[in-house]
């Protein structure tokens, strides 16, 4: 029989409330829902299968919805549907069937994980399991099969292996895709390299350095791109030399590009930094911007907008550096280094004939390492930041708006790394007069400060 729930109806409330009706009804009938066992279920269901009454009516007298009843009898024929297939299963309860059937898995992997450790057992000569270990193509094959015939679940049977999941499931798709030829091991050297030196250069290093072997890789590197008018780096050159047992002196050494130079200039006009970049007007196409910029105080020293990134666009950006500076009317006792990147411009013939006869020194920052010429960098970014910002429909209008910000950089943009200087008071001289300044400013504000704590005081 069925029984009804002897909970209360009704909830306390805070402060008072009364509950909502809607809320007091579907308490009320979650309460005295009626709970049918399963006799009863099967009773309603068998009725309903007479038809002595329809379904509209059963339901109503019983007190159930529709929905229920047809749930009800679809288990129901599902259930007999199963027993007569032979499910004997069904003969038990649902909690037997479920330990059972635990029970049956655990001892599953009982006798796997027994099976896979008397397995490793006969691998341990082999190394199976060691940190970074070599398998061939046919025992990565058997650890495949191995994993698919396991009880375990996978990670656990590749942890019994000391095999990465990762390591598996990449093996696991090659082999899918290509079978077991794809599980041989794949060289770890590429079969041709897009840019490496033609052997008839490479002969021609060897010739060099045994001519002047007072070289190093460095001067060695530079000294063949002058001549020769092929540019090559000092690490190929390095490479070369040791692969022929040419480096005999200490001071033959690879310098490892750094975030910064450990050598920092000290005052304006010692290098310069030079760079090309992208900017587009709109139905024009792409420009490119060559900048000249003090690498100590950051100050703009010239620039030029081009329509290519020839090495002569280079040379007239020089060329105006060299007149905005002084340095072709004044007597200086250095020339200024220049620094710039590897960009084809920056390795033309022409550009070493034009700086060997102004007597300008280039440094050539390593490749792929954009940071040594980090300054000219960031400064490529602060005026995309600002150019960027509107668009440009002439050349004329892009080279206004860049010469309006070249003067705002200059003169009136404080940089941190400058002691919130502008570029300008650096380069000219100003940097230790403003600072000293600021500094009595300082004294006197905080005197000023003193004092009227005191006055408040007394």
């Amino acid at each position: 029989m069925s029984q009804k729930s002897s909970a209360p109806i009704t909830r306390t409330h805070a402060a008072g409330a009364k509950p909502p009706a809607e809320r007091v009804v579907r308490d009320i009938r979650r309460a005295t829902r009626k709970q049918h066992s399963s006799e009863e279920k099967i009773r309603i269901v068998l009725e309903g299968l007479r038809g002595e009454d329809s379904i509209a009516a059963l339901c109503r007298r019983e007190g159930i919805a529709e929905s229920l009843y047809y749930s009800w009898s679809k288990e129901f024929l599902e259930a007999g549907k199963r027993r007569l297939t032979g499910d004997t299963a069904r003969a038990a309860t649902t909690d037997e069937v479920k330990a059972l059937r635990q029970e049956a898995r655990t001892l599953k992997e009982v006798v796997a994980e027994q099976a896979l450790e008397l397995r490793l057992l006969k691998k341990h000569e082999r190394g199976w399991g060691r940190p970074r270990m070599r398998y061939p193509g046919t025992e990565k094959l058997e650890i495949i099969r191995l994993v698919e015939q396991s009880h375990l679940p996978v990670r656990r049977t590749l942890e019994h292996l000391g095999i990465p999941p990762a390591t598996f499931y990449r093996w696991y798709e090659r082999y899918q895709t290509g079978g077991q030829e794809a599980l041989a091991d794949r060289p770890s050297r590429p079969d041709r390299v897009w840019n490496r030196i033609p052997d008839d250069v490479r002969g021609r290093i060897i010739d060099l350095a045994l001519a002047e072997p007072e070289l190093s890789p460095r001067e060695l590197a530079v000294r063949f791109t002058d001549r020769e008018r092929y540019f090559v780096s000092e690490a190929s050159v390095y490479r070369l030399l040791k692969a022929h047992d040419l480096i005999t002196s200490p001071a033959f050494i690879v310098v490892k590009a750094a975030d910064e130079f450990h050598t920092k200039t000290t005052a304006p006009n010692q290098l310069w930094q030079t760079d090309f970049t992208y900017l587009k007007v709109i139905g024009w196409g792409w420009f490119y911007l060559s900048t000249v910029l003090d690498d100590f105080s950051r100050y703009v020293i010239a620039w030029k907008l081009c329509t290519g990134m020839a090495a002569s666009d280079v040379t007239d950006t020089l060329e105006l550096a060299l007149t905005a500076s002084g340095c072709t009317q004044a007597r200086v006792r250095h020339r200024p280094r220049l620094l710039s990147d590897n960009g084809p411009s920056y390795i033309a013939g022409d550009l070493a004939d034009w700086l060997a006869r102004q007597q300008i020194e280039h440094i050539r920052g390593a490749p792929c390492h954009p940071q040594t010429q980090g300054k000219i960098e960031r400064w490529h970014q602060t005026l995309k930041n600002r150019i960027l910002l509107e668009h440009s429909y002439l050349p004329g209008e892009l080279e206004a708006r860049i010469e309006a910000f070249v003067d705002h950089y200059n003169h009136r943009r404080h940089h941190e790394s400058l002691n919130n200087l502008t570029p300008a008071d650096v380069y000219f001289g100003r940097a230790q007069a403003i600072l000293q300044e600021r500094e009595r400013i300082k004294r006197q504000t905080l005197q000023q400060r003193r004092l009227l704590h005191r006055q408040q005081a007394a």
